[in-house]
């Protein structure tokens, strides 16, 4: 028979391998950036001490020359970097893999479409940001199809899941829900929502979205990137659409609710609050609030949920945040705006002079925006605009990409190159 002080000296060494284990997964979540707007998709980072300075020769640890412009981001998964980027005319798609200690390159793989695929010239090929779940990345391109590879670049599966046309391009990225990768193939006159397994490619459900499709030469369209919400016993996954905010069951495809309001081009995802929701439209679009539906509510929620609605001229790009009682949003050029969660109403107005279409991040307290001259706005989320310092890469270096928070280092894509930034 075991005594007391023995199986107390079992359970003690029981609870230690488990606080091991709780505290090696903390530590490898934290070494890791999954997905586009990091591993919540919602760009609030829970890391401190990234620089708050830099330029071309200051805190710069590596430079690494890409082989052509592009808006996706980064992610970072290991001792690994990852980007896509297409060639100049879109033929070959590429997955890049960089060492993240030096730079170099690991390797390039690639899928090649010569098909007519057009975009605008604002929005190169490879706009999505590539996803992974630690053992595959998965890479997005419309036409040209959804890619897995390995770490070692090796390709697992690829899957053409038909054409997607519209004048100016795609920009969706994949999001990856428990064995799946959920893809968004959007704008055009084919638009899909779906879930293909992560292991085999095949497809796990797809629902086609004919209501919000539209003929290509069309200002008409979706471009944003699925949202995954913990809403209390239900997962949702929440899309701005032409027209309305929808809600999808990630595991069915199914609608779960929809709220109307928005206008018919739309680029920043959904923004969730502690008790709201804010949907934003592009191109001189409206926006809208709404309450937080509970885990039950389905169908039409427009008059029993939404809070206020703003006719608007802002022209809207990049993807926002909220912090408190306010919400902060950069219009595509350059007038960055705070309002009311609750109301819709401005708190305040501030021009950067220069368009910006990267989305804003929270980080230790303070947001970040990069516009498009590469120059990084770090300021506070207060009632005013106070800026707290400005860097910028080297004159006329182009960027529409979002900063990539990491183990205080930033990773950051330009139009001519990908940088790892930390103190030195």
């Amino acid at each position: 028979m075991l005594t007391s002080k023995y199986l107390l000296s079992i359970f003690g060494r029981l609870q230690l391998m488990l606080l091991v284990s709780v505290v090696l997964c903390s530590v490898a979540s934290g070494d890791d950036w999954k997905e586009w707007r990091g591993n919540s998709g919602d760009g609030y980072v829970e890391q401190l001490d990234f620089p708050v300075e830099w330029s071309p020769d200051k805190n710069i640890i590596w430079r690494t020359e890409l082989p052509a412009p592009g808006n996706s981001s980064p992610i970072v998964y290991g001792d690994h970097v990852f980007v896509t980027c297409a060639n100049v005319d879109g033929t070959e798609r590429s997955l890049i893999a960089f060492d993240r200690e030096t730079g170099n390159q690991l390797w390039k793989e690639s899928v090649f479409y010569d098909k007519d695929d057009p975009t605008h010239a604002t929005n190169p090929w490879c706009a999505a940001t590539p996803a992974t779940d630690g053992e595959a990345v998965f890479v997005w391109n419309g036409s040209a199809g959804a890619t897995a590879y390995d770490f070692e670049g090796n390709r697992l599966w690829h899957r053409d899941l038909g054409e997607f046309v519209h004048r100016w391009g795609h920009a969706s990225s994949p999001r990856v829900f428990e064995d799946t990768v959920i893809y968004f193939g959007s704008p055009g006159p084919r638009v899909i929502l779906t879930a293909l397994d992560k292991t085999t490619g095949e497809t796990v459900w797809e629902t086609v979205l004919s209501e919000v499709a539209s003929p290509p030469e069309d200002l008409h369209g979706s471009f944003v990137t699925p949202f995954l919400w913990e809403n209390g016993s239900r997962t949702e996954l929440l899309i701005p659409l032409p027209g309305y905010l929808a809600s999808f069951d990630p595991t069915t495809g199914d609608e779960f609710w929809r709220c109307r309001g928005l206008g018919t081009l739309t680029y920043t995802d959904a923004m969730v609050g502690e008790d709201v929701i804010l949907a934003f439209s592009g191109y001189r679009g409206p926006a809208f609030g709404m309450k937080l539906p509970s885990p039950s509510d389905t169908g039409d929620l427009t008059k029993s949920h939404r809070i206020w609605f703003n006719d608007t001229v802002i022209q809207r790009v990049g993807s926002g945040v909220i912090v408190g009682d306010q919400f902060f949003l950069c219009g595509r050029k350059g007038d960055l705006h705070s309002g009311n969660i609750y109301t819709g109403e401005t708190v305040w107005e501030h021009n950067l002079r220069e368009q910006a279409w990267s989305a804003i991040s929270l980080v230790d307290g303070n947001l970040w925006l990069t516009d498009q001259s590469s120059t990084t706005h770090i300021f506070e989320p207060g009632s005013a605009w106070n800026l707290i310092q400005a860097n910028s890469m080297s004159e006329n270096e182009r960027s529409n990409s979002t900063l990539v928070f990491l183990n205080e280092r930033l990773y950051f894509r330009t139009h001519d190159a990908i940088y790892a930034i930390g103190q030195k």
